[in-house]
Order: C-alpha cells, then sequence, then structure tokens
C-alpha cells in the first residue's frame, strides 16, 4: 500500500499539524508501509527521500495565527504530476482546505482520499461560503476525521457530515530517556509555543509581573524569540525555537507548564507531552484543551485572560506537594487514551478498508 500524506503547511512553523504528521509518518514506517508527505517548499535542506515539496508557502492571518501555506493556482500541474509519477492508493489530507495545495490533491485524486481535520477556527476562506464554494471537492473525500469534539463542531459548521473522532497521538518512550535534573527549590515554569496573541503569553507574564511569589520562580519560553520586559526577581530562559530533543529535555525538567492560550484550540498535544514528562499542566479552560483536562485531576484549569487565576494555580501546586504528585500519576493513567502505536492502528485500519 502506498499512501501520500498531504501538509498544507510549510515545515518551518512546526505546530500541532506537522507534530501530528512526522509521528503518523513515524508509526506508517515502522509498520512497513511506503508513504510520502507533500508539502510546501522550504528553504531548509532536507534530505528525506519521503518529502516532497510542491508550492512556495506565503504566511497567511488564520485563527489568531499566521499559518505558512501555499494560495498558488497555478501548481496543479505539478500535483498531477507528482500523482502519476507516485500512483498512490491513499491520499491522506490535512486540513483539506488550507489553502491551493491540498484542494488540488482533491481535484486529481484518482485514489481514495482520507481527510483529517485539526482545526476549531480555519483559515480566513471558511468565511466566504467555502462550503458553497467548495462541495464538490468535499464529496470527493471519502473518510473524514477530527482530531477532537472541537474540531468535529467546527467543521460540523461547514459541512454537516459524519466524523470520526481519531485524537493527536504521543510516543511516551521519547520522554523517558531524559535525566530529570529539577531543582526542588525552584519552580520551574515552562511556556511552549509562537508569538501569537491567542497563545496567552502576556497573561502568564502578568501574574508573574503583578503577583509576588514566596518561593523561586524561573521562566523558559520557548517556540519564538521572546521580545518583552524582564521580571524583576525572575530569570526568563529563551532558547527560541528548538529541537523536538532538546523540547522534551527542557519538558522533563521542567514543574509546570502553562498554556495560558485564548481559544482556538482544537487539541493541545503540548498537554500530553507535559503529563509525559511528569510535568503538571496548568492550562485555559477553553475547547480542546478540557477535553483533556480534568480540573484538579490531571491537571488544572484556569480562566482564560486572568493573571491572577495563574498565579494561584502556581501556588497550589507548590503548597500541596502530594496531590501534586496525585496530579502527575492520573496524567500518566490519561495518556493511555493517546498511545501513537494505537491511533495510528485506527488510522491505518481506514487505509485498508478503503482499499
Amino acid at each position: 500500500m502506498k499512501v501520500c500524506i498531504v501538509c498544507p503547511y510549510g515545515i518551518s512553523s512546526p505546530g500541532g499539524v506537522w507534530n501530528h504528521i512526522q509521528n503518523l509518518s513515524n508509526e506508517i514506517k515502522n509498520k512497513k508501509i511506503d508513504y510520502v508527505i507533500v508539502f510546501p517548499t522550504s528553504n531548509y535542506n532536507l534530505k528525506n527521500n519521503n518529502y516532497y515539496q510542491i508550492g512556495k508557502p506565503f504566511k497567511i492571518r488564520s485563527a489568531g495565527s499566521i499559518a505558512n501555506i501555499t494560495i498558488s493556482p497555478f501548481i496543479g500541474d505539478k500535483v498531477k504530476k507528482f500523482l502519476s509519477s507516485y500512483k498512490p492508493d491513499i491520499i491522506h489530507i490535512h486540513e483539506p482546505f488550507a489553502g491551493s495545495l491540498p484542494m488540488f490533491f482533491i481535484k486529481y485524486a484518482k485514489c481514495k482520499i482520507v481527510a483529517t481535520f485539526h482545526s476549531n477556527k480555519g483559515t480566513w476562506l471558511y468565511k466566504y461560503k467555502m462550503s458553497t464554494l467548495f462541495k464538490s471537492l468535499y464529496n470527493k473525500i471519502d473518510y473524514k476525521i477530527a482530531v477532537s469534539n472541537s474540531a468535529k463542531n467546527y467543521i460540523n459548521k461547514h459541512f454537516k457530515n459524519n466524523y470520526v473522532i481519531i485524537p493527536n497521538g504521543i510516543n511516551t518512550k521519547n520522554f523517558k530517556s531524559y535525566t530529570n535534573t529539577k531543582n526542588s527549590k525552584i519552580v520551574n515554569l515552562l511556556f511552549i509555543g509562537r508569538n501569537d496573541k491567542r497563545k496567552g503569553l502576556r497573561y502568564l507574564i502578568e501574574a508573574l509581573k503583578n503577583y509576588k511569589f514566596e518561593f523561586p520562580v524561573e521562566l523558559t519560553i520557548i517556540g519564538h524569540e521572546y521580545k518583552g520586559n524582564e521580571i524583576d526577581g525572575i530569570k526568563i530562559y529563551n532558547p527560541g525555537i528548538v529541537s523536538e530533543e532538546l523540547k522534551q529535555q527542557i519538558l522533563v525538567n521542567s514543574d509546570i507548564l502553562c498554556a495560558p492560550s485564548l481559544g482556538y484550540e482544537s487539541f493541545g498535544i503540548i498537554l500530553l507531552e507535559a503529563m509525559s514528562s511528569n510535568t503538571v499542566v496548568i492550562a485555559s479552560n477553553i475547547e480542546g484543551y478540557n477535553e483533556i483536562i480534568t480540573h484538579d485531576v490531571n491537571g488544572l484549569l484556569v480562566e482564560p485572560k486572568n493573571p491572577k487565576s495563574i498565579y494561584e494555580s502556581i501556588n497550589y501546586i507548590y503548597k500541596n506537594k502530594q496531590h501534586k504528585n496525585l496530579i502527575i500519576k492520573n496524567g500518566q493513567n490519561t495518556l493511555n487514551n493517546y498511545d501513537w502505536n494505537n491511533i495510528s492502528d485506527k488510522i491505518i485500519e481506514v487505509y485498508k478498508n478503503l482499499k
């Protein structure tokens, strides 16, 4: 079986969809299935025979973030040429209406098409009667997956249908090889995310600025270059965009992951990564996050845009060590539902049934 996985986003802006695709492709490879990932052209020197690039990406504002997608109407011939050469049995498209690349694949496909919907907001195309304009493309999709109830509810507003929920997954073994060097006398906070307003970093910063802690606190920010002000008494480390390996090492050595997003999160893979690292999660009580986190069971949920709530939650975790350990244990139990080996088996079963 030959599977073509289409990612609409450029590899230079890693995020949840790329994380999903890379993990899925690793599982597909381990299970001896032939695959290729097609995505917009990158400036990186990518030496991977399973990568194929079509179309120049542009930064498009989308769902409170910036999406690197191609909107060129002139890449159709390149898509047809690739399909004629590779001849896939299955095309698996992620975010099928995020730019022209996935839509050309739907248009010219001569095999079965699987689509996974990740977003609970979508690109600007969703605002312009897309359900009417692109109904013919949508009808060519043979099997429709959503990664969460949040993503399912959103796409159902535009295309009423039955969507099967197959969530994102996590490889817990990736986090087991790192040495834990946490300093019990310091609370190490971690923020992971792009420099997008919707990620809510400003509210974490306000919590650290406006309230005083009775214990030492340090903050690490990864995923973008932090250009904000320093905070009196709190060290801020900002390695920027880091490798997956370094991100995992930092997670293992953090006490609390703070995810103060404002909304538009369809899942929240970083929450699972924190659980796998034995790191407590403090996250906004929003769609996507509250499907994974049960408050005061496997993490803490806080009101969005509420620095005081973030401050109080950090204090609560520090002062209740026994309950902190219970939250970590419950987080480990949560991971059983999101193991990538099991998630990939469900997706591969979809491929086999369609083929």
